[in-house]
C-alpha cells in the first residue's frame, strides 16, 4: 500500500500541474459566476442570483464537460506514458499498486479542479446572495465527483485494454458521444418501440445504467425542478425522489466506478508494455 501511495502522490504532483487541469478548475469558477452574475441578462438585469438557476444551468454543463476531461485524461496518463510506466514496473512495485496508484493520483488532481472551480465560486454566490437552494448545489458537487471517477474508470480501462494513445483516444470519444448523447435518443427510441410497457420499467433501469442520467435526474431533483422532465417527472419524483431512490442511484453510481477499475486492474496484470 505504501508503494501504491508512492505512486499516486507522483501522478498526483504532476497531473496538478498540467494546464488542463488547471483551466478545468477556472471553467467552472468563471462558469459558475458568470451563470450566477448574469443569468436574467434577457431580462435587463445583472446582479448575482441565488444557487436555484446556477444549479440548474451548470447542471448542463457538468454532463458535457466533466466525463470529456475526465476520459481524455485518463486515457493520457495511461497511454502517454508507457515508457515511464515501463521503468516503475521494473521495480520491486506490484502491478496493480501502479495502476491504482495512477487513478488515484489523477483522481485527487481532477476532484481538487472540480472542487476549487465548483466549490469557490458557489462560496462566492452565497457571500453575495444567500445560502437558500444550497442543497441542489452541494448535490451537483457530489454528483460531478462520481460521474469524473466512473468516466476516469472507464477511461483507465480503455487505456490499458488498447495501449496505442491514438486508438484509445478515439475510443475515449465515441464512449464520451455514445454515454452523454446517443444513449438517450437510444431509450427515447426504445420508450417509442415499446408502448404498452410501463414506463416506470424502461426509465428507471435506463438511468441507474449511466452515470450521466443518474446526475441529471438527482441534480434536477434536489433543485425542486423535476417538473423538467415532462410526464416523465411524476415517475421520477416518485421513485428517485425517496431516500430509497436515491440509495439505488448512488449504489449503481459505486458499480459504475468500481467495475471498469477492477477490470482494468485485471487487463493491465496480464498486458505487455
Amino acid at each position: 500500500m505504501k508503494r501504491c501511495l508512492t505512486v499516486a502522490a507522483d501522478s498526483l504532483q504532476r497531473v496538478t500541474g498540467t494546464r488542463a487541469v488547471q483551466m478545468f478548475a477556472l471553467l467552472f469558477a468563471a462558469m459558475a459566476l458568470a451563470l450566477s452574475y448574469f443569468g436574467l441578462a434577457g431580462q435587463r438585469t445583472a446582479g448575482f442570483q441565488g444557487f436555484t438557476r446556477v444549479t440548474a444551468s451548470l447542471s448542463n454543463l457538468v454532463v458535457y464537460v466533466v466525463p470529456l476531461i475526465a476520459l481524455t485524461v485518463g486515457v493520457t496518463e495511461v497511454t502517454g506514458r508507457r515508457k515511464h510506466l515501463s521503468v516503475i514496473l521494473a521495480q520491486p512495485v506490484l502491478r496493480w499498486e501502479v495502476l491504482l496508484g495512477s487513478y488515484v493520483g489523477v483522481a485527487g488532481a481532477l476532484i481538487a479542479a472540480l472542487a476549487i472551480g465548483l466549490g469557490g465560486a458557489g462560496l462566492l454566490i452565497a457571500i453575495q446572495t444567500n445560502a437558500s437552494s444550497l442543497g441542489g448545489y452541494l448535490v451537483l458537487m457530489a454528483t460531478s465527483v462520481g460521474l469524473l471517477l466512473a468516466f476516469l474508470s472507464l477511461a483507465f480501462l480503455i487505456g490499458v485494454v488498447l495501449l496505442d494513445r491514438l486508438k484509445a483516444m478515439a475510443a475515449a470519444l465515441v464512449a464520451w458521444f455514445a454515454a452523454v448523447v446517443g444513449y438517450d435518443l437510444f431509450v427515447i427510441g426504445m420508450s417509442s418501440l415499446l408502448k404498452g410497457v410501463a414506463l416506470k420499467s424502461i426509465l428507471l433501469p435506463a438511468i441507474l445504467m449511466n452515470p450521466v442520467d443518474i446526475t441529471r435526474v438527482l441534480v434536477m431533483l434536489s433543485s425542486g425542478r423535476g417538473a423538467l422532465f415532462g410526464p416523465a417527472g411524476a415517475v421520477l419524483v416518485d421513485v428517485m425522489g425517496r431516500p430509497q431512490g436515491a440509495a439505488a442511484a448512488g449504489l449503481a453510481l459505486l458499480a459504475q466506478i468500481a467495475a471498469p477499475l477492477v477490470i482494468a486492474v485485471l487487463v493491465f496484470r496480464r498486458r505487455d508494455l
